[in-house]
């Protein structure tokens, strides 16, 4: 009893930890998405460069250690339970893991840039010429983790209030959905590794360019992956 007791309480504790630093992950996704960015469209140059050499490394910051405690403390939390979960958890873990992956290995290294190259210009030099590129895929893979977003809280919360019993067959059409979404999303910063030069242009902003466009495609995304859990 007294194991089952502890167990349970340090699962508690990493859910709380799982909820805040989520919390501040997708409270900082949001505000880049629907604020910053729709701020620098407006912004004079020179507080936009000031913004970007002060702020935005300090939102980066948070930003991209809120994902990674996030990531840690739900590895913990499925190393207590051992699994036996809905498949919502997996859906929305899935979407939550390509989140991580593209705050890491897309958005952090190409914002680096973008930083670095502003920094240079505010100091009297020429701005890099991969900035521009890097600027969007960073805006690409940051508008993929926002339509992802919507549906991870979904199946997260519907995880313990509105659980799906696992089926291969829906789960493998909810996986092929999502990796379709990602590898859209990824497309500009993997096009230059050999696997992939032969594959057709990807990285589509179409529906992502506006905060409205975001907003229905990852409610269109939520309904979509909603009915085939609940159909197949």
């Amino acid at each position: 009893m007294e194991l089952i007791t502890t167990s349970l309480g340090f699962e508690m504790l990493l859910r709380w930890g799982h909820f805040m630093a989520g919390i501040t992950w997708i409270g900082l996704l949001y505000y880049f998405n629907f604020v910053q960015t729709e701020y620098f469209k407006e912004a004079e140059p020179a507080s936009k460069s000031d913004a970007i050499q002060k702020l935005v490394p300090k939102a980066l910051l948070w930003f991209r250690w809120g994902a990674m405690f996030t990531l840690i403390t739900g590895l913990g939390i499925f190393a207590i339970r051992g699994g036996g979960m809905s498949m919502d958890i997996y859906v929305g873990a899935l979407l939550g893991l390509f989140m991580f992956l593209n705050v890491w290995l897309i958005i952090w290294p190409s914002q680096q840039i973008v930083i670095a190259s502003a920094t240079q210009v505010a100091e009297g030099g020429e701005a890099l010429p991969e900035a521009a590129g890097a600027l969007a895929t960073a805006g690409l893979a940051s508008r993929t983790n926002t339509l992802f977003s919507i549906p991870m809280l979904f199946f997260m919360g519907a995880s313990a209030h509105y659980p799906h019993s696992f089926s291969i067959l829906a789960f493998i059409v909810a996986v092929v959905a999502i990796v379709a979404l990602e590898f859209n999303g990824a497309y500009p910063a993997i096009k230059h590794i050999e696997a992939f030069k032969k594959l057709p242009e990807g990285g589509n902003m179409k529906l992502y360019t506006s905060v409205n466009g975001v907003i229905y495609s990852g409610l269109g995304l939520t309904v979509f992956l909603f009915l085939i859990l609940d159909l197949l």
